[in-house]
């Protein structure tokens, strides 16, 4: 990654995602939101804001007080778990020309705050108006979720963003997580808005794409390139860290998974044939937790697993014909095979 000095309402050109790292609740974390809305020309666009723990009162107060007469062209407040009266005196006020407040319910989970914001953007769409998201906090959803879920949610919203063109940005506090929680989401986002008491916003940029790390130069797998295997296979670029990587298979049924679809023939499998594969296997695994039931595999795998891997691509996920097609790496398949042989001997 490349870094550069900046301020919060300067985003780099290009960056449809972007994680804003600041204190919570802090003037500087505040004044940087409102500062990408202000920078994208709020006046003129259509925002959405996810609000996790504060009111929608609150954001919409920001907006309020930092934005003037900037107010968004049309604004969707969603809140996804603040459990606070959906009333809005904010909303009451007249202030904003058109503004949709969303309640989710208690139980919600990581997939309905992501359905919700598609559906939204579904509808937006089509309007000529720039789209802004704001997404309010991943500290707050970490606090309630594993972060594999999270990480899941924060994907699928970026590549959606970066479909559509919409400019997104959402909030950490680095102070609430440890060091390795987040190096693990900066990786996710074209650009990253730290704040740093004693130097200001710093804004730290993703490197080219032609940059993004693979698996491309690793070494040989042990016992030399399998039969079958091109001289110089293809490979699938990852947008992780090695280090990364192995905390991709420290999960034991993603792992299952992976033992799996190495070992496959055919590269193209139904998803109830795969859930059934990877049941067996982990029934079959003495050092395991028996799974409670084919149905919490499957709807782990679903929602969890095989969206995270088609979102690093070493797979295709089809929910429409639910069907998985695995993309083969020798290199990454010599991690696997290694991880497999210290797990089952």
């Amino acid at each position: 990654m490349t870094s550069r000095s900046g301020t919060a309402d300067q985003p780099l050109d290009g960056a449809a995602s972007v994680l804003v790292l600041a204190r919570g609740s802090s003037d500087a974390e505040r004044e940087g939101c409102a500062g990408f809305l202000t920078e994208q020309g709020a006046s003129e666009s259509k925002a959405i804001c996810v609000t996790v723990s504060e009111s929608p009162d609150s954001r919409l107060s920001l907006w309020q007080q930092h934005l003037d007469d900037e107010m968004p062209e049309e604004a969707i407040i969603i809140d996804a778990g603040s459990e606070l009266p959906a009333n809005s005196q904010a909303a009451a006020s007249g202030a904003f020309p058109s503004l949709t407040l969303d309640t989710l319910p208690e139980t919600v989970e990581p997939i309905d705050i992501g359905v919700c914001v598609s559906r939204h953007l579904g509808r937006l769409e089509q309007a000529d108006a720039p789209l802004l998201l704001c997404l309010h906090s991943l500290t707050e959803l970490l606090e309630s979720w594993e972060r594999d879920r999270v990480i899941a949610l924060v994907t699928t919203l970026n590549r959606q963003c970066a479909d559509m063109g919409v400019s997104s940005h959402h909030h950490m506090d680095p102070e609430a997580h440890t060091e390795e929680t987040v190096e693990m989401f900066r990786p996710l986002y074209d650009v990253v808005y730290e704040y740093l008491p004693d130097h200001g916003w710093t804004v730290t940029a993703s490197k080219d794409a032609d940059e993004t790390p693979t698996f491309r130069d690793t070494v040989t797998p042990p016992g030399g390139v399998r039969k079958g295997d091109p001289e110089e296979p293809e490979t699938i670029p990852i947008p992780y860290s090695f280090d990364q990587v192995l905390e991709l298979l420290s999960a034991p049924r993603r792992r299952s998974l992976l033992y799996h679809l190495k070992d496959r023939s055919e590269h193209e499998v139904p998803l109830e044939e795969l859930v059934d594969r990877v049941y067996e296997r982990e029934k079959a695994i003495p050092a395991r937790a028996t799974p409670k039931s084919r149905d919490e595999v499957g709807v782990s795998l679903a929602h969890n697993h095989l969206p995270r891997l088609d979102d690093l691509g070493i797979l295709a996920y089809e929910t429409e014909t639910n069907t998985v097609e695995y993309y083969p790496n020798p290199a990454l398949e010599s991690v696997i095979k290694y991880v497999e042989r210290l797990e089952l001997g």
